[in-house]
């Protein structure tokens, strides 16, 4: 790629930038020149910054003449802002205003509405009035703009004493460009302050107060011109590379894999994340939606390049699309990338905020199996499970443990271990198993009803055949496929053949289930935290000490029961 001296990209478009000499900094006013390309093609833009470089290179020339004959000098007012330009500057900050204002209350919490209304219609007034402080925050506010957008005005300086300190009785003349900027800015003042009176009156708060401001909305895309700052590219780059996030899971980062490839299709890597809005978002979750489930491990849609393409092509084929739950999750996680831009100081609104679909009936949450359920569920076991293996432990283990699907089916030989004289589960975050929580990384005790049952000669049958996993039977390589094909098969099972299939039950209910019987138990709130591995509430005093016994642990697990449901037709092995 051809390098050009002083060309600069802001945004999408191509910008020439030169550093001023010092010593005509005196004739020429300004300490750089910045002269629009008015192009977005690189290989254009190459041209036109080697002609505005041969232009500046005159005008320094030029510049020195003056200065060494004492002649006057007149900056060429081609290099100059446009009108349009200053125009586009201020409405870009006024629609970034907007936006900030379209998801945030009409009136200020703890102000009375009347008290906020008199206080905008004040401000009002001043600016149009330009009383002394209305022109100190105008003149504050253009210097903002000019600096922030790189406008090629200048911006007075005092002048400084011995001590560094501006002189007293300092006055400024300040450039016609200057001046007319100043009262674009003060017109966009007004006009945020006659929107914001409109949303208290309940109105939606974009119709335009002045003409200049025509088509500026929180709902539409930004101003002609765009805005300035960091892309989406860069965003998504230094997002991934945020060593304050470091602690996430690997499962919880590949979230954002699909969101992002989504997101810069639809907007592209180029776009300033600040100009990003609602329509953008929703376009980027419409686009998931229409995605089938699994579409990566299908032949037939490898070969398409784009998003677009397969959701097209799964329209054309009538295939299933991505489930509302499923959908909800990418939706949150866009929301939480506009958060983090916050923080980041990136953007000052999340456009996202709030799109997730609505939890229909059967997601409001899970619920525990029922007695009837449960009894139907180990009635059948023996049957599809052979009566040995994975299939037939780890539903029995979800129920006398309340351990996660993916903690179970990823359970070694040597995770069955003796702890305190108790026989135990103990679960390690490890390579090839990631644990939920901080809380996940726990001791639980082997339920009589499992050891009646020979889960600790399943254990040592393993360990005598050489193998490294409690159950290697189960299909699948790594935890999220295994625990993932377990669910499915599962959820097949009890959903189609057994008819356990009321809405809010899944696997994740014998953890529900499991919650219960501790509470029917009278388990202390620290030992059932300690054994399902939920989260502290984060008190001070729970972290000190190293936590209940695995003696005292299996005293409560001994107390777990779930009246009403038989097992006695389960043979021990």
């Amino acid at each position: 790629m051809v390098q050009v001296s002083g060309l600069v990209r802001r945004g999408s478009a191509y910008t020439y930038r030169r550093r001023v000499p010092d010593e005509l900094r005196v004739v020429i006013g300004r300490r750089e020149l910045w002269i629009s390309l008015d192009t977005t093609e690189y290989r254009k833009a190459v041209v036109e910054a080697r002609k505005a470089g041969a232009t500046v290179d005159n005008l320094f020339a030029e510049a020195r003449r003056a200065l060494a004959t004492g002649s006057a000098f007149e900056m060429p007012k081609k290099l100059g802002p446009t009108e349009g330009e200053m125009k586009a500057a201020v409405a870009v900050e006024l629609w970034q205003d907007q936006r900030a204002a379209s998801v945030m209350p009409p009136v200020p919490q703890g102000v009375e509405a009347e008290d906020w209304i008199d206080a905008l219609e004040t401000t009002i007034a001043a600016y149009r009035a330009s009383d002394d402080n209305a022109r100190a925050a105008l003149f504050a506010r253009t210097v903002a703009i000019i600096r922030d957008h790189k406008l090629n005005i200048a911006v007075p300086e005092p002048i400084k004493g011995a001590n560094g300190l501006p002189l007293a009785g300092q006055s400024f003349t300040l450039s016609p460009e200057f001046l007319h900027l100043q009262e674009l800015v003060r017109r966009s003042e007004v006009e945020g302050r006659m929107r914001a009176l409109d949303r208290v009156d309940g109105g939606h708060g974009d119709k335009a107060h002045d003409p200049v401001f025509a088509g500026v909305a929180s709902f539409a895309p930004p101003p002609a011109q765009g805005l300035q700052g960091t892309t989406l590219g860069e965003a998504i780059k230094r997002f991934e590379n945020d060593p304050t996030r470091s602690h996430l899971t690997e499962s919880a980062g590949m979230k954002f894999v699909l969101m992002f490839r989504a997101l810069k299709e639809v907007v592209g890597e180029a776009r300033p994340v600040a100009s990003i809005t609602r329509p953008d978002c929703a376009a980027t979750q419409e686009l998931l939606a229409g995605l089938p489930p699994n579409f990566g491990k299908m032949k037939k849609y490898a070969r398409l390049k784009t998003l677009k393409a397969v959701a097209e092509q799964a329209a054309k084929d009538g295939a299933t699309r991505m489930a509302v739950g499923t959908l909800r999750v990418y939706t949150h996680t866009l929301s939480s990338f506009f958060n983090w831009c916050i923080t980041k100081g990136i953007v000052t609104a999340n456009p996202a905020v709030r799109m997730a679909p609505a939890k229909s009936a059967s997601e409001q949450g899970r619920r525990p199996f029922s007695v009837e359920e449960l009894s139907t569920i180990f009635r059948a076991l023996p049957a599809w499970s052979g009566g040995k293996g994975g299939r037939y432990w780890v539903p029995l283990i979800g129920l006398f443990s309340g351990m996660r699907l993916g903690e179970i089916v990823t359970l070694k030989v040597a995770d069955v271990a003796e702890k305190d004289g108790v026989k135990c589960f103990v679960l390690r975050r490890e390579v090839d198993r990631r644990l939920k929580t901080p809380g996940a990384e726990r001791v639980v005790p082997v339920h009589p009803e499992l050891i009646r049952l020979g889960i600790l000669r399943h254990a040592e049958a393993m360990k005598a055949k050489g193998a490294e996993g409690l159950f290697p039977d189960l299909p699948g390589e790594g935890q999220d496929q295994i625990a993932d094909v377990f669910q499915k098969r599962f959820a097949y099972w009890s959903k189609t053949t057994l008819g356990v299939n009321a809405p809010g039950t899944s696997f994740h209910s014998f953890r529900h289930g499991f919650r219960d019987a501790l509470r029917e138990a009278g388990s202390p709130i620290d030992a059932t935290r300690a054994l399902g591995g939920w989260a502290r509430s984060g008190g001070v005093e729970e972290r000190y000490g190293q936590g209940t016994r695995p003696k005292t642990l299996a005293e409560v697990m001994a107390r777990v029961k779930f009246e009403g449901v038989d097992l006695s037709h389960l043979k021990p092995i």
